[in-house]
């Protein structure tokens, strides 16, 4: 009985659902046939009309489509241009009113903002009262928004720009309202909180329902959502259940309030933290919000096409019935069924009546939501009032919010999904896409999913995207959408295996948004071409439909990419958000150009391998290269550079490819590298994709060497100056645009294809060129490739390539890509040593002529790179090869420094002889010792061996067992030799395999025998394939040997030397000749000085070359009295004695700021018996030397005077300031003051000329400007064409003022001309010249003005200013206004060096214990002015102006008072207490104290090229003061004296009567 009354009950139960869900669809067709009665009865005759046009309009739009891309596009055009000619004439009404017209409108964009204003100045003040009903506030509120958001949307703003409205047009009234209503944070906090509670009357005692003013609510927060942060507002509102309550409204409510809600929801998912937190009932929700869109759909669909049955005279009864009917099928059966509807039937009932309820609201809605016109497009879904595309409108940014989450994709299969879809874009108008637009986004989500976008393709979906209309809203989508389709590498397999058609139909619609959609559709777009050019299908149809010059015209057209933009005119034309954009689609297109050259780089040289392996014999191989790829490979690193060179060798010097030729038309490569150029002042996330997939399209290209034109060429930049494209790659390389590895590898692979190419290609072709003309061809490419790489060897190194290489072998970091960079670095500076003037400027530097290098070779960074640790030591073994000059092979390179390396050489070399007699002599006695008597005596007949007694001679019975000799030393040295030899024969003796040996015959046995009878140690000479050093390399032997057997030499380092590889040469027979030999060159190889021709070896005494002879300064040339025997000799002495006098200085004078108030010295001149001082507070101020008393001062600047300089006259001196505004002015001292005589803005530093001083030379910069004294003009200006951008770039003149020197360049003062540019190898100091004007010393390097070779480099000069003495040598001081903080503190920052100026060879190194300002020299070089800067941690900073006399002792009185922080001081200004007073009269030690253009302050020495010559006898007219040789008393300063009279001799018979002198001698020197 309970089973019969169950079922019963279950059958009423149905029928009553049954029953409910007929009332239901009633219901909804009949609110759906009086939506649109009304609309049936207006429309008349004339829509019959429209309606045939507008088909007749579609039918000739699908021709159009079907035809080629140019008539494509002129049919789309046309369509543009109908469907824009509404705006245009509105447009143009409206700029007929003219000036009238825009009054009127920024009157109603004022009035709006004051009509915002009093309203919430109104609430403001009322909100507080008790029952305030806030409904009319929010409902006036969203007016003004929804009209305002109506303008704005109608202005076509880019959809998928979520920016705010007033950053993405800062001229429309919907941001600016927008800003003004988020400064009331009082509403905005009422607004998300209090207005959304159910209950919000009620808590104010109110009896009222709150429905309305959530309603109210919703509706505005949705209208002002474009302007806020999702984030902050749905967080805060999640922990107070207003999420909940939305959640309730979503699920169940009426209409609006529940598509409100759905769009509320929709915008908190976007949070992803939100998402997570309420995955529960999302699960529940989506399967609903999916079953609304199937019945609003179903009778969206039933409704269209009902009226359209009503337009041709149906009657609206049939209609009704018949959408009823269909409804009710719709209902039950097209609709799937939420899983979630199982309670009573009596909440499905109700359930169903309110969701027929909300429907017939939605409905209603539509009918008057907007006109049928052929010509009205509708750019947006309005929020207010709520139809039905409103509401699937905000389901759908709901789902799509979801749509990307795995868990919601069963629920999309289950509810079939991808029919709704489909439903959706059947049919499309041109003129209403809005819809459809959503739908594509919620499309585009769910085709994350492989398996989604798999069925949607099996099922014609993309078919189906095709047919989207164009343009459009929806064309936006239809870009998001293929974007997804080619994320998945499987889907896009299957579409590139369709026909033919569709693919070019796709590959159309993608080329068609590049050209004419918004930014973010271009972008897609972009994205799809990138992901999808390895496939060789897309690909052909790209370049087909000519996509690299739509692709190029892309960033072409960018503001921020051309140079004119930065005129002052179009300064507002471009914001930040402009440029950030912009940025962005400059990085997707040179993705996809990467992408795109990468994968026509696979296939060329698939079919390069394909051509070279057809012969191969292997049938695998050849299976291998005859498939036809249809998918590019995937490269690493590595492996696509390997490749590149690999084409490079076997592609012609004038070969052409059609992907680069096209780039190269379409000035792709000039656009690359101005990109490169440009991103130095670029500040986004993804600057280093954009240079780095920008370096490695460069890279691909460099395959055709008529790229490297272009990077040779001159690129406009923004600043309207002028750089190469070798300049922007060597900044890559280098670091400075980005400190990312891969960046610097990349761009460090653009310099090797380029400076390593090979000059001599292999002819990839396969015909053979005959006659003549081959050779005279091959003669003509041949020296088209010489020209075409000095070309590029110059470009790098006139843009400081070298300095970049050689910084980047030597890097550290980062630690995981450090010996990559190292390895690629050093290849790259290995090709540029083919150059002869690079070869020569590389070998005298540091890194390779005092074994940097070597140091860098023996141990990676990183352990775990060994590998590319190998490749480094690879290319540093060619590169001290190209170096050196030397070819042989380095198989062991232990220490392969160029040193050993010359010593190998020499030994190579080097003949061996040796007394054949002496040989016999030797086996005679071992014969006898071995008791072969009469074998001995018939080899003594023969050979004539002399007739001797038994001897005590001990001979060696190894190579390293000498016979003793005379004394002590015997034991030592032969200790010494032996342990040398050991490790040598170690060395050897592990290389490699001891059966593997050259020699006459071939004796395995004899060769044990030899070694176990004499116990001599026979090197290896086979492969080194068990070497315990970590290099293995290969090197191509010569083709034939000096002598018969090819020599081992093991340098003392542990180098090996000529060994051949295996397989060179056959192997010979060791015979004793070649063992002997062997033993005597391992003797010549342990010579410290080998030397290439040696007498003969004598095998009874160890061999030793002779060494040189020591240089006579480490000699007793600092005597005085072995200076003076040599002088009575005929001997010239001066630069001995120069370098004694200038070992001594003693301090005579001190100037101290603390005597002065709130004074600092900062430079100082000395002139005459005057020194001028520059101070921090811009002052001058001259003092007298004699007394220490300040003679006047001036104020010359506003700010501290850097440099101070005055002409040999005196009565000139220019002052200069760098600090804000630097400024160099010429001041007149005339009546003891300062008087202005030129003022050089912009001038960071002057000099006078050197002949006449009547000009000045100026520097701004990198630019020198020769000014005229007396008229004040600017004669010239010199200004280089590749900088060096030195920071501290000083501009000056040589000696004869013919030549200037500035910013590394050097120029010709009479034609203006640029005479040679020197390589940077630092970043501050550009160079000063040497006064003999043959050489130019920048930093450490001393560069040749004859040859512009390097001569030597100077460590002891780094970062130092010279300063040349007229008695020959260079004062060198890191100055306190040069030192560059940023770099480490160097050892002799408080100290000042003393250097020969004929040899650079370092005299003295003077500490003065404090920071050193700036350093002077006198007219005759007697005395120096060093102004120090004491600045203590607790005391007060303090500055000195002290002068040195210089070769004169120091007293222990002054040592101690140098120790002290502040020295006393007497009343004259002297040192306290210092015995070494000088008074200076008329001329001081016998020097001129003032300087003169005719005088002889270099004629001390002449030449220095003649008088340096220790060895050349004096002239007889020289006078020479006789000496005893007992100087250790007096001699010191009688020394000095003599010295500095010959020094400043000029004609005229000087005298030390002027000078006043009180002395303690110290005790001399010996």
């Amino acid at each position: 009985m309970s089973e019969g009354s169950g079922s019963e009950n279950a059958n009423a139960a149905e029928a009553a659902a049954e029953a409910e869900a007929a009332t239901e669809a009633a219901l909804m067709a009949e609110a759906v046939a009086v939506a649109y009665q009304s609309d049936d009865e207006e429309q008349a005759e004339g829509d019959d009309t429209q309606e045939a046009e507008a088909e007749a309009g579609d039918n000739q739009e699908e021709d159009a489509a079907e035809q080629q891309d140019g008539g494509e596009q002129e049919a789309e055009e046309d369509a543009d241009g109908d469907d824009a000619m509404s705006v245009e004439n509105a447009e143009n009404e409206s700029d007929s009113g003219g000036n009238a017209e825009e009054t009127a409108a920024a009157d109603r964009r004022q009035a709006t903002k004051k009509e915002l204003t009093q309203i919430i100045d109104k609430w403001e003040q009322q909100q507080t009262q008790n029952g305030y009903d806030p409904v009319p506030t929010l409902r006036s509120l969203a007016e003004i928004f929804e009209r305002e958001k109506d303008v704005y949307r109608r202005k076509d703003p880019d959809p998928l720009d979520s920016r705010h409205p007033y950053r993405a047009d800062p001229s429309c009234q919907y941001g600016l309202l927008l800003k003004l209503l988020f400064r009331k944070d009082t509403f905005m906090g009422k607004l998300l909180n209090d207005y959304l509670r159910e209950n919000y009357f009620s808590r104010q005692n109110v009896s009222r329902s709150s429905l309305e003013l959530n309603i109210l609510a919703c509706r505005l927060i949705l209208e002002i959502m474009p302007g806020m942060e999702t984030s902050a507002v749905f967080q805060t509102a999640e922990g107070d259940g207003t999420i909940n309550r939305i959640y309730s409204w979503a699920e169940d409510s009426i209409e609006p309030l529940q598509s409100y809600a759905t769009g509320l929801l929709a915008e908190a998912m976007e949070v992803s933290d939100i998402a997570i937190n309420f995955r529960d009932q999302n699960i529940r929700l989506v399967p609903k919000m999916i079953k609304r869109l199937h019945m609003l759909l179903a009778i969206s669909k039933s409704a269209t096409s009902d009226v359209n049955t009503s337009m041709h005279n149906l009657s609206a009864d049939s209609s009704t019935t018949g959408m009823l009917s269909w409804v009710a099928c719709a209902s039950n059966a097209s609709a799937p069924q939420s899983p979630q509807h199982n309670g009573s039937g009596m909440g499905a009932s109700s359930s169903q009546h309110g969701d027929a309820s909300n429907m017939s609201i939605l409905f209603e809605n539509s009918r008057d939501a907007f006109c049928v016109s052929r010509y009205y497009k509708r750019m947006y879904i309005p929020l207010h009032p709520a139809t039905a595309d409103t509401s699937q409108m905000l389901i759908m940014r709901f789902l799509t919010s979801l749509g990307e989450y795995q868990e919601f994709l069963a629920m999309a299969f289950e509810n079939n999904v991808m029919q709704l879809i489909f439903g959706y874009l059947e049919n499309l108008d041109r003129r209403d896409t809005c819809l459809a637009y959503e739908v594509l986004k919620y499309l585009a989500s769910l085709l994350c999913h492989k398996k989604f976008a798999l069925e949607f393709i099996a099922h014609g979906g993309l078919e189906l995207l095709l047919k989207v209309p164009r343009p459009s809203l929806a064309t936006t989508g239809v870009s998001i959408a293929i974007y997804y389709l080619a994320y998945c590498e499987d889907a896009m397999e299957r579409i590139c295996s369709m026909q033919r058609p569709l693919i070019s139909e796709l590959v159309r619609y993608a080329l068609w948004i590049l050209g004419r959609c918004h930014d973010s559709s271009k972008c897609h777009a972009t994205m799809f071409f990138s992901l999808s050019f390895q496939f060789k299908v897309i690909l052909d149809e790209f370049d087909a439909q000519d996509g690299l010059r739509k692709l190029y015209n892309v960033i072409s057209v960018l503001k921020i990419l051309d140079p004119s933009h930065n005129d002052s005119d179009n300064d507002s034309d471009i914001n930040e958000d402009v440029e950030c954009a912009s940025r962005q689609m400059v990085r997707h297109v040179c993705v996809a150009l990467k992408r795109y050259m990468e994968a026509h780089f696979f296939y060329k040289y698939n079919s390069f391998l394909c051509q070279t392996n057809a012969a191969s014999p292997s049938p695998s191989s050849a299976h291998y290269f005859n498939q036809n790829p249809t998918v590019a490979a995937k490269l690493t690193f590595d492996q696509l550079h390997d490749q590149i060179r690999t084409l490079q060798e076997h592609t012609s010097i004038r070969a052409h490819w059609q992907p680069v030729d096209q780039l190269m038309k379409l000035g792709g490569i000039t656009m690359l590298l101005r990109i490169i150029a440009f991103s130095y002042d670029w500040v986004n996330s993804g600057r280093s994709e954009t240079v780095r997939a920008a370096l490695d399209v460069l890279s691909v290209c460099c395959i055709i060497p008529r790229v490297y034109v272009v990077l040779c060429e001159r690129l406009l930049m923004l600043d309207k100056t002028t750089t190469s494209g070798f300049c922007s790659v060597l900044g890559a390389a280098a670091g400075e645009i980005t400190s990312d590895a891969e960046v610097i590898k990349s761009a460090l692979a653009v310099l090797c294809h380029c400076v390593c190419s090979p000059i001599i290609r292999k002819d990839s072709g396969t015909s053979l060129i005959k006659f003549g003309t081959s050779s005279r061809k091959n003669k003509a490419n041949h020296k088209y490739a010489e020209e075409l790489i000095e070309r590029v060897w110059e470009s790098v190194c006139s843009n400081n390539g070298i300095v970049v290489l050689l910084s980047l072998m030597q890097t550290k970091g980062p630690i995981t890509d450090a010996d990559c960079i190292r390895g690629m670095a050093c290849r790259a500076l290995a090709g540029l040593a083919r150059s002869d003037r690079v070869r020569q400027i590389v070998s005298k530097l540091p890194l390779f002529a005092s074994g940097q290098l070597q140091t860098l070779m023996r141990d990676p960074i990183l352990q775990e790179k060994r590998a590319e640790h190998v490749i480094f030591q690879k290319y540093a073994l060619e590169l001290l090869e190209r170096v050196s000059g030397k070819t042989k092979p380095l198989n062991n390179p232990l220490d392969p420094s160029l040193s050993n390396m010359h010593k190998a050489n020499v030994i190579a070399q080097t003949r061996i002889q040796y007394n054949k007699q002496q040989l016999y002599q030797l086996i005679f006695e071992h014969l006898e010792s071995n008791g072969l008597s009469q074998t001995a005596q018939m080899l003594q007949r023969e050979v004539g061996l002399p007739l001797q007694t038994p001897t005590t001679r001990s001979f060696h019975q190894s190579p390293f067992d000498y016979k003793s000799l005379p004394g002590g030393s015997s034991s030592v040295s032969r200790n010494r030799l032996r342990s040398r030899m050991q490790d040598v024969n170690a060395a050897i003796m592990g290389s490699g395999d001891l059966n593997k040996s050259f020699g006459e015959d071939f004796s395995p046995a004899g060769a044990g025998g030899s070694n176990a009878a004499e116990g001599v140690s026979i090197p290896n000479f086979g492969s080194l394939n068990t070497t315990q050093t970590p290099i293995k390399i290969r090197r191509t032997d010569r083709s034939s040997v000096s002598r018969s057997i090819q020599k081992q030499t093991l340098e003392p380092g542990g180098m090996l030397v000529g060994l051949p590889e295996d397989g060179q040469l056959h192997p010979k027979r060791i015979t004793l000749n070649t063992i002997v030999t062997e033993y005597l060159t391992n003797q010549h190889s342990l010579c410290n000085n080998p030397v290439t021709t040696c007498p003969q070896f004598d095998l009874y005494e160890p061999h030793k070359c002779p060494d040189p002879k020591p240089s006579r300064l480490l000699s007793s040339n600092y005597n005085l009295t072995s200076r003076h025997a040599r002088t009575q000799a005929g001997f010239n002495t001066s630069r001995f004695d120069r370098r004694y006098v200038h070992t001594h200085f003693s301090p005579w004078r001190s100037i101290r700021s603390a005597d002065y108030e709130d004074l600092e010295f900062t430079c100082c001149d000395l002139v005459g018996k005057y020194i001028i001082v520059g101070t921090q507070q811009g002052d001058g101020r001259v003092f007298n030397m004699n007394d220490g008393v300040e003679q006047f001062f001036s104020n010359c600047h506003n700010f501290s005077v850097d440099a101070i300089k005055a002409n040999r006259a005196g009565d000139l001196v220019i002052t200069s300031s760098f600090w804000r505004t630097p400024t160099s002015i010429l001041w007149s001292i005339a009546d003891d003051e300062f008087k202005l005589k030129l003022r050089l803005p912009d001038v960071t530093y002057c000099e006078f000329s050197q002949t006449a001083q009547d000009r000045l030379l100026g520097t701004q910069n990198e630019c020198a400007t020769l000014f005229d004294i007396n008229t004040g003009s600017k004669v010239a200006s010199f200004t280089p064409t590749i900088p060096n951008l030195y920071t501290k770039n000083r501009a000056t003149l040589c000696r004869t003022d013919e030549l200037i020197l500035s910013d590394g360049v050097l120029w010709d003062v009479r034609s203006g001309k640029e005479i040679h540019k020197f390589d940077k190898f630092n970043q501050c100091i550009s160079g000063v010249f040497h006064p003999n004007c043959l050489e130019i010393i920048a930093n450490t390097e001393v560069w040749d003005l004859r040859t512009f070779h390097l001569l030597q480099t100077v460590p002891v000069l780094d970062q130092r200013n010279c300063t040349f003495s007229p008695m020959h040598v260079i004062y060198g001081a890191s100055l306190g206004a040069d030192r560059d903080h940023d770099m480490e503190t160097t050892t002799y920052d408080t100290s000042f060096n003393v250097l020969d100026a004929y040899d650079y060879s370092s005299i003295a190194t003077i500490d003065v214990k404090r920071n050193i300002n700036d350093l002077s020299v006198s007219a005759n070089g007697s005395l120096i002015a060093v102004v120090e800067d004491y600045s203590g941690y607790e005391s007060k900073q303090e500055t000195y102006v002290k002068i040195y006399a210089v070769g004169v002792k120091k007293s222990e009185r002054s040592e101690e008072e140098d120790d002290e922080e502040v020295p006393e001081s007497d009343e004259d200004g002297s040192d306290t207490g210092s015995e070494n007073t000088f008074a200076i009269g008329q001329n001081f030690m016998g020097f001129p104290l003032l300087r003169n253009l005719n005088g002889s302050d270099n004629d001390d020495d002449g030449d220095l090229d003649d008088d340096d010559d220790d060895g050349e006898p004096l002239d007889s007219d020289d006078d020479m003061d006789d000496d005893d040789g007992s100087g250790d008393d007096d001699g010191d300063f009688d020394d000095v004296f003599e010295y500095f009279e010959r020094g400043s001799s000029d004609g005229n018979s000087r005298s030390l009567d002027s000078v006043r002198v009180r002395l303690v001698f110290s005790p001399s020197l010996d």
